[in-house]
């Protein structure tokens, strides 16, 4: 029996991933699981992405799977702490790859003071169960959203 085990790498967004991200940020299943659950138009996308890579706020990774894009992560900076998100495209989910991605991002900052937060949407039971697995703790919800909350250790 051969089981071959993807590699999962991350590597930082460039201006370059522009299209790709847009053509992702667009898809009818991680739209309905975004924070504002609407499509943006490219202009607004192109304006979004040039702010957060000039930003020395925000960290923009792709996840690879073999060295093929498979998701993004995106990591705001707010006084010591970083709001995380996380997403993969149809096909990518539910394998683990995302839970592989966000522990080797949160382990190579693990000497840094921060403290992790992540905002996931009431309905989506993939993003609490990869929170939870990575040991972030539930410190409030409402009606839509569920705030995840991790120190860096």
């Amino acid at each position: 029996i051969n089981i071959i085990v993807p590699e999962i790498t991350l590597r930082c967004v460039t201006k370059n991933d522009e299209n790709l991200l847009f053509e992702w940020r667009n898809i009818n299943e991680l739209v309905a699981l975004s924070y504002y659950q609407k499509k943006v138009t490219i202009k607004e996308h192109k304006k979004w992405l040039v702010e957060k890579l000039i930003s020395s706020d925000c960290e923009l990774f792709i996840i690879q799977k073999n060295n093929e894009g498979i998701g993004l992560i995106r990591m705001d900076l707010n006084v010591n702490k970083y709001e995380l998100s996380i997403y993969l495209i149809p096909g990518s989910q539910g394998m683990g790859f995302g839970f592989i991605a966000l522990s080797q991002l949160l382990k190579s900052l693990k000497n840094k003071a921060y403290q992790y937060i992540a905002k996931v949407q009431i309905t989506n039971i993939p993003s609490q169960k990869l929170f939870i697995k990575l040991n972030f703790i539930e410190t409030s919800r409402d009606n839509s959203f569920i705030i995840y909350k991790k120190k860096s250790t």
